[in-house]
């Protein structure tokens, strides 16, 4: 009978336990819903200026607001939050750009004449920075609706809770939900409190939008070009109001167009540099940068694929040039490498050798420095495996017993952190190989297509080897498929994997 009463009691608290985690989540999913509920003032008031009112009525804007803050005052004042679990931390952050994205689709969706599902594939890929597109004939969209677009990439540069965490008050929370986004957690803080970091890390975010902003607007870009085209740039997203990109501005003759791309792809290596180099410049500490390993190798890989691009695609140069090839080289290989996907040229237009593609890929692979608002695999990660690979290989050669330590910028890594990396790279890996094999099989895309397509939602990069108006028609299954390995890719796929873990919610 003791037993029996026991089993009966363990049975009753483990349902008690999972109640209290989903609890505290969904708690804290209504606080993240009611703060974003403001941001749709924004689209508002740009539709009001260009008077859009008439065609596009406040509702389009007006009904997600509502929605969202209706749902999480209702989620606030249902569910009590509870001690939050690293666990629990994880599962916020990736439900939140779930629901997020669900409902900031819902402009699209109502605005233009588009289905559901492209309407969340768009809201998407905007918040997770990726930049890919089921959209056509971008520079006839409302005013409003290519500032909404832009401004979901803009918030999700640094991550949608390092916005929202202002609005939480416990700095124990705010700790645990800025580890949630792996790809800005994963970087040493700016001070030991983690809300003046988030306020420094904002600041500089912010600052280097407003400088990008005003040389835009020097080079001759409209206000609003110019504010689209800045947030898109330092969020490394990628988004423009125009469907040729970055092109449209040569192509229609802006006199300052060759000015308009070099300032794009100085503030997009800015955007995919460790935003704790731009503090370390902020703070004069000069020395502190050079001996960054992760920047001085990832300058080097910029230099290195611009340098053989240029050398093997140098037939171009008869149609546009030395300096036009020169730079529009540069400007593809910064804007892969940051997994911005801004373009001057398409890749799927013909004249880039098969070369220069496969570099693309690879640069797809790794994308930018840890720390920044570039997605990929992280420069710092390869060059963190390439270590692990020399230090084994060290230890065959010699003693059993001899002590071969692994050491980064100049510090003993702990052995965790390794750990973590090789998770992250397997599971990063096996992402990309799933996506492919999944839309090889419900497309018709080529080996060669799905692969590059892979490497785009998973690395959240945005440009593909497929056609844009064959990505447009792609079936359902596809774009499922690419809008969760966008969220996972965004979140480095270990808290999207422990949604599904039933450890997490017990």
């Amino acid at each position: 009978m003791p037993e029996c009463t026991g089993f009966r009691l363990a049975a009753r608290m483990v349902p008690m336990r999972r109640l209290r985690i989903e609890s505290t989540v969904l708690h804290y999913l209504g606080i993240v819903l009611v703060a974003f509920s403001g941001l749709q003032a924004a689209p508002l008031v740009v539709s009001a200026i260009y008077d859009e009112t008439v065609r596009f009525p406040v509702r389009i804007y007006a009904i997600p607001a509502l929605l969202a803050l209706a749902v999480g005052a209702t989620l606030l004042a249902s569910f009590r939050p509870r001690r939050l679990t690293s666990g629990g931390a994880m599962a916020i952050g990736a439900l939140g750009w779930f629901v997020l994205s669900l409902v900031g689709a819902i402009p699209f969706w109502l605005a233009l004449d588009v289905t559901y599902l492209d309407a969340f594939f768009e809201a998407t890929s905007g918040f997770t920075t990726t930049g890919a597109t089921v959209l056509e004939g971008l520079s006839l969209l409302p005013k409003s609706l290519l500032l909404w677009r832009a401004l979901t990439q803009w918030i999700g540069g640094l991550g949608i809770f390092t916005l929202f965490l202002f609005v939480i008050r416990s700095s124990g929370l705010r700790h645990s939900l800025m580890g949630a986004e792996a790809h800005k957690g994963a970087t040493e803080r700016f001070s030991p409190g983690v809300f003046t970091s988030l306020r420094i890390l904002w600041a500089i975010y912010f600052g280097l939008t407003l400088l990008c902003f005003l040389a835009l607007r020097l080079f001759g870009l409209s206000l609003f070009d110019a504010a689209t085209h800045a947030m898109t740039t330092l969020s490394t997203g990628g988004f423009s109001s125009y469907d040729e990109s970055i092109g449209y501005f040569a192509l229609h003759g802006y006199r300052h167009a060759v000015w308009i791309e070099y300032t794009v792809l100085l503030f997009m290596f800015l955007g995919g540099t460790s935003f704790l180099v731009h503090w370390h410049l902020l703070r004069r500490r000069a020395r502190l940068v050079w001996r960054n390993s992760e920047l001085r190798l990832w300058l080097a890989v910029l230099l290195l694929a611009t340098v053989v691009i240029v050398a093997v695609d140098w037939n171009r140069t008869g149609s546009v040039g030395i300096h036009g090839h020169i730079r529009a080289s540069l400007f593809q290989v910064v804007s892969i490498a940051t997994t911005t996907g801004f373009s001057t040229t398409s890749l799927t237009g013909g004249g880039l050798s098969s070369l220069t593609l496969q570099i693309f890929l690879v640069l797809m692979l790794f994308g930018g420095c840890i720390g920044s608002t570039a997605g990929g695999l992280k420069i710092a990660r390869g060059m963190l495996l390439g270590k692990a690979l020399g230090r084994h290989i060290r230890r065959i050669s010699r003693t059993p017993h001899e002590v071969v330590p692994l050491t980064l910028n100049g510090k003993r890594l702990d052995p965790v952190e390794i750990d973590r990396t090789v998770a992250i790279a397997i599971s990063w890996i096996g992402a990309v190989g799933i996506v492919w094999m999944v839309a090889s099989a419900l497309s018709g895309l080529s080996g060669w297509e799905s692969l590059s397509a892979a490497l785009s939602a998973v690395g959240n990069i945005g440009p593909t080897y497929v056609d844009p108006r064959e990505f447009v028609q792609l079936g359902v299954g596809v774009k499922v498929t690419y809008i969760l390995a966008m969220i996972a890719g965004r979140l480095e796929i270990l808290p999207f994997l422990l949604i599904f873990s039933r450890r997490v919610w017990r």
